[in-house]
Order: structure tokens, then C-alpha cells, then sequence
């Protein structure tokens, strides 16, 4: 329980110090899905929740070919008022890679309108919260939903985005170079 509550601290420490330099403030909690233990949320607090009536409809994503157990898995999810590169997006999940077995990770997150959205994710192997560079190309992995990034140029909303209208399964390869 207490190298629980030590990783958990470890995680939110750079949440919350990230947190207070943003422009728009992100509200870090955890996920009230029992078997969810460790993925931390950050709600983009400028976007509003929907209403109770508004149906909801969830998102299993699938990540493969992650490299290494180092670091966190960052996820971030954009929509048409917050499309991709927007530094916040509508969401942020943070996952420790301790979560992933046999170099992939398999999760379920809820509570998703129907509209049009993307998912992008970032490998952070280092922890750093930014996708560090080498000379000409990255050098932490990077994934999209159901898009498998090969081109030379920077990824566009449009290459991955979907139109969620009911329960989806997403798969992000991950890239490496």
C-alpha cells in the first residue's frame, strides 16, 4: 500500500507543479473504475462536462510494439474545439509503463460523447512530460488512433481522427526511430 501511495505521489508531483504554470488549468483525479489503479486524468477545466442527459459511450485503446517498461505512457485526447497539436487537447490520461505486459497496454475509458476526436500518445520514456528530439527525429515513441504514422512530415488532426458515435476499440502502434 505505501509503495502505492509513493508511486501515486511520484506521478501527481509533476501534474500539479505542471498544472499551476498552464494558461488554462488541468484538474488531475483519478479514475473511479475500480480496476483502473494507477492511469491519472487531467480535464482541460476550459471544456465543459456534459449534461446527465447526453448519452455516453466508452473508448478501449490498445497499445502494441511499446519498447520498454521506462517512463509513462501520455495520452491526449483532442476534438474539433481542441484539435491536434493544442498543448491540453480535452483530456490527458497518464499511464505508468509498469502497466504494460509483453509490450502492450489495454485499457477502457468512459464517459465519452458522441463527436468527432482524436488520440494521440506520447512514450515518455524519461518522464519529462515533452517528446525529446534527437537530431532529424524523435527519440521516444509516439502513437495515433488507428493510424500508423510513416511519413516524413508532422502528423496532421486529420490523419487520425474519428467519429465516435458508440463504444469504440482503438489501436495505437507505436513508433519508434
Amino acid at each position: 500500500m505505501l509503495i502505492k501511495f509513493l508511486v501515486l505521489l511520484f506521478l501527481l508531483l509533476p501534474v500539479f507543479t505542471q498544472a499551476q504554470d498552464d494558461v488554462v488549468m488541468a484538474k488531475a483525479f483519478r479514475s473511479q473504475n475500480p480496476n483502473d489503479k494507477f492511469s491519472i486524468f487531467m480535464e482541460n477545466e476550459a471544456i465543459s462536462r456534459p449534461s446527465i442527459e447526453t448519452p455516453t459511450y466508452s473508448i478501449t485503446i490498445t497499445v502494441t510494439n511499446i519498447r520498454n517498461n521506462d517512463g509513462v505512457l501520455r495520452f491526449k485526447f483532442y476534438d474539433e474545439s481542441t484539435p491536434f497539436p493544442h498543448d491540453k487537447g480535452f483530456l490527458r490520461i497518464a499511464v505508468p509503463k509498469s502497466e504494460v505486459v509483453n509490450n502492450t497496454f489495454t485499457a477502457t475509458y468512459d464517459g465519452f460523447t458522441a463527436q468527432r476526436m482524436g488520440i494521440a500518445l506520447l512514450d515518455d520514456e524519461n518522464d519529462n512530460w515533452e517528446l525529446d528530439l534527437g537530431w532529424v527525429f524523435p527519440q521516444e515513441g509516439h502513437a495515433f488512433s488507428d493510424y500508423y504514422h510513416k511519413a516524413l512530415r508532422k502528423p496532421v488532426y486529420n490523419d487520425f481522427r474519428f467519429y465516435l458515435t458508440g463504444n469504440k476499440s482503438v489501436i495505437m502502434k507505436m513508433r519508434y526511430y
